[in-house]
């Protein structure tokens, strides 16, 4: 019988995020999928922000933006009279935008990570039944050929989605219910004079429309199809349909044309003794706002370090509780967001008041800069959590413990460094010891004594406002130490995943040490 870490059941982008980051970080890792092979086709083919974070951290982002299509703006159109244009690039650097992949290069993008790693899926695989013996989880897997085998895994990840035989096992509700309409889909090409990049969406009685940029100068196509007794859709009732809103549009050489009906339903709990759901297995919702895949690599981004802290020792099991306790109301707020978005999008009873909140946003650039920010992810926390501790006096100002670390470039010696990367580079906590612009030598001495304490489970880099030097990350643009309006010496101390646990001046350092002694 096989003994490993973890038996990762799924490899879609959940499963695969979630088996890379294990991998990276050292650990005996089995991915197993019944499908032959990875999707022919786009799905999901939205990449918010904060995942780009995520790709950025595990050394992909490079790859993924050099075959994604960026999105540069947005037209949007009451029935056929254009409201106005959201243009993303004049929202500012600092508002961060999505691309769009198709899920099929994305998944090819991690199985070749996974790879390098020295990592492979075991596909024609599925998990047949499995059983929870409090240390370990001994599950049977088979494929069509009615061969069977036994592995024991320390923990199951369940990534398999919406029909999760994980999940199945578990015995969870999957709550939740289906929306009424069916929706038609096309992935093509179009002969149009508009430029690359630019989306488009259609507010009609009938219901919503959305043109949508992918890669390779195709779009993908949405339209509200009915109650599912229209006849299958076909590329001449998609040209119809483009002659109607867009004249003058031809649309050819089309990948993919499908019907399908949304759901909305998560489950109660995303981890049950050593067992684990991520990604669609734990939720799904409509695609309004592009949430769906963006949250299941998060899921997954989330448990992997914690996964790999406590099987190297340098974590205490307690830990694995904060994955639920973190992404399970993160799946709820989504499924909440997506599904206002969506019925708020396609009601046909609210035709006015949707025209009046389109054109407000439209003359609003805040309105759209907290759109797009919302979009994002970038905004998602885990404050008043077990594992985030804020030791300052009031006002606690952000970024605070529990919010994603802003992202920021830091040098190192002669070279430029992502904070992110840095963090996420091994499965232990990075502490920085925030010297503003002199340094603290007391600061030191108490980073170096925790350093001979926990060094297993942390590793402490000095940070300074300017340059630095070879051994001190310097902070040249200030954006950590005059952007978190640090008031040093500070200690912060950050997780793999990019998130702040703990923030403490100086003379609260004891509120770290608990914090170190309760999770280390």
């Amino acid at each position: 019988m096989e003994s490993i870490d973890v038996l990762v059941a799924g490899a879609g982008p959940t499963g695969l995020t979630m088996a890379c980051e294990l991998k990276r970080y050292g650990l005996k890792v089995r991915v197993i999928d019944p499908a032959p092979r990875t999707t022919e086709h786009s799905k999901a083919l939205v990449i918010h922000a904060r995942t780009r974070e995520v790709f950025e951290a595990m050394g992909l982002r490079a790859v993924v933006e050099a075959e994604a299509q960026a999105l540069m703006a947005v037209q949007l159109y009451f029935e056929e009279q254009l409201l106005g244009t959201l243009d993303v690039k004049r929202l500012g650097p600092d508002v961060p935008t999505p691309v769009f992949l198709d899920q099929s290069s994305t998944e090819r993008i991690l199985a070749e990570q996974l790879g390098r790693l020295g990592g492979a899926v075991d596909r024609g695989l599925r998990l047949l039944s499995f059983r929870d013996e409090g240390g370990q989880v001994v599950a049977t897997i088979g494929g069509d050929d009615g061969r069977t085998e036994s592995v024991t895994a320390r923990w199951l990840v369940g990534c398999d989605g919406a029909h999760s035989a994980v999940r199945h096992g578990l015995g969870l509700p999957f709550e939740g219910s289906a929306y009424e309409d069916m929706f038609d889909q096309a992935d093509l090409k179009i002969r149009w004079d508009r430029p690359p990049g630019l989306g488009c969406a259609f507010l009609r009685p009938a219901g919503l429309v959305v043109f949508a940029p992918l890669p390779r100068d195709r779009y993908r196509i949405i339209a509200m199809g009915g109650d599912g007794h229209a006849p299958e859709p076909t590329l001449e009732m998609f040209q119809k349909l483009a002659d109607e809103l867009v004249p003058g549009a031809v649309l050819h050489d089309p990948e993919w044309i499908l019907r399908f009906r949304l759901h909305h339903r998560m489950v109660t709990r995303m981890a049950v003794g050593s067992v684990f759901l991520a990604g669609d297995a734990a939720h799904i919702h409509s695609p309004a706002g592009g949430q769906g895949m963006n949250t299941g690599i998060q899921d997954a981004f989330n448990l992997a370090w914690k996964l790999a802290m406590v099987a190297r020792g340098a974590a205490q099991p307690g830990l694995l509780a904060t994955y639920d306790a973190e992404r399970l109301p993160v799946a709820r707020r989504t499924l909440e967001l997506t599904d206002r978005l969506f019925r708020g999008a396609t009601s046909r009873r609210t035709m006015t008041v949707r025209k009046l909140v389109v054109s407000a946003v439209l003359r609003s650039r805040t309105l759209q800069r907290r759109l797009v920010r919302r979009m994002s992810q970038t905004g998602v926390s885990y404050r008043n959590t077990p594992a985030a501790i804020d030791a300052r006096g009031w006002p606690r100002l952000s970024p605070r413990a529990g919010d994603r670390a802003p992202a920021a470039m830091l040098r190192a010696g002669d070279t430029t460094v992502s904070l992110h990367a840095l963090v996420a580079s091994e499965a232990r906590m990075t502490l920085l010891l925030m010297h503003g612009s002199s340094r603290s030598q007391a600061l030191s001495i108490a980073g170096r004594e925790l350093a001979e304490k926990w060094g297993r489970s942390l590793v402490v880099r000095d940070l300074v406002l300017g340059t630095g030097d070879a051994e001190t990350l310097g902070d040249v643009s200030g954006a950590v130490v005059r952007g978190w309006r640090v008031r040093a010496p500070e200690l912060v101390l950050l997780r793999p995943d990019g998130h702040i646990a703990v923030r403490a001046p100086l003379a609260r350092i004891d509120e770290l040490q608990a914090y170190a002694a309760r999770w280390f």
